[in-house]
């Protein structure tokens, strides 16, 4: 179990949505919440309501995160709970893609964890604690337009299945969540709004409930943050907010399935002799 009372926990993206989500539970199961977000404003807005501390900070950027990290172990002290939760999700077909889509929406998505756990899982390391990070469903069942945006989920997904098997039963303990909603009520459908305007992007802010998900009941950001922190103190890998897309995995995996079966009736191909 990983007790949250107490602890000192770092939320990304926690100017809106799931991160201001998270930061609200934390804060109401004994946490001192940090709340980080490249919009400075919102930060504080979050550390307003939680009685916590706002920063600012631009994931993309390693000297950035450094510079936080070193202002939050000198201000406030080591971090144990740090929740990798910053994205962005705007979509275009993969073909369409400029190399500066790529380049923004990999310096958020992927390094924003990467950073992130490189500053600071060196102390939750030493002192104990447990990592969050925030994928998607689309890393399980991607669909179009969101290929690029999956790509980065996918990426991080599979870090931070590797990262819990590199960490497991380690002394002080440390944990690895891995939490994969679906579409939750956020301002993620504006991701743009904090890039530099480019004329060559084809990446556009997309409303999901025109994309096949308005059958979904939308969950609200605490409801999606509470089954991420019930999941982090009962030291659970996964955590899932949308038990209706379950379906979509399934299918997905027994068409993974069959394609083996079909490799296994095959005939063993030997190299031809020289």
């Amino acid at each position: 179990m990983t007790a949250l009372a107490g602890r000192i926990a770092l939320v990304t993206g926690a100017g809106s949505g799931i991160g201001r989500g998270l930061a609200r539970g934390l804060a109401d199961r004994g946490a001192r919440v940090i709340a980080v977000d490249i919009d400075g404003a919102a930060a504080e807005e979050t550390a307003a309501l939680v009685g916590g501390i706002g920063m600012a900070c631009d994931l993309a950027s390693g000297d950035a995160v450094r510079a936080l990290a070193a202002r939050v172990e000198r201000e406030v002290g080591t971090v144990t709970v740090l929740c990798c939760n910053a994205g962005v999700g705007p979509g275009a077909p993969v073909a369409d893609m400029t190399e500066d889509d790529w380049t923004w929406l990999l310096g958020v998505n992927v390094w924003g964890v990467i950073h992130p756990l490189r500053a600071f899982l060196p102390g939750i390391r030493r002192e104990g604690g447990h990592v969050l990070v925030t994928s998607s469903m689309a890393a399980f069942a991607p669909n179009p337009p969101l290929g690029g945006y999956a790509a980065t989920k996918a990426a991080v997904t599979a870090m931070s299945e590797v990262l819990a098997a590199e960490l497991a039963g380690s002394e002080p303990a440390v944990g690895v969540t891995l939490l994969s909603p679906g579409p939750p009520r956020s301002a993620i459908g504006t991701s743009q709004r904090h890039r530099d305007a480019d004329s060559e992007a084809r990446l556009v802010d997309i409303d999901l409930e025109r994309q096949g998900y308005d059958w979904i009941r939308w969950r609200d950001p605490a409801e999606v943050a509470a089954s991420a922190l019930d999941a982090i103190e009962a030291d659970e890998l996964y955590a899932f907010s949308h038990p209706e897309l379950v379906d979509r995995v399934t299918a997905r995996n027994a068409r993974i399935v069959e394609a083996f079966a079909r490799a296994a009736s095959q005939p063993t191909r030997r190299p031809p002799s020289t």
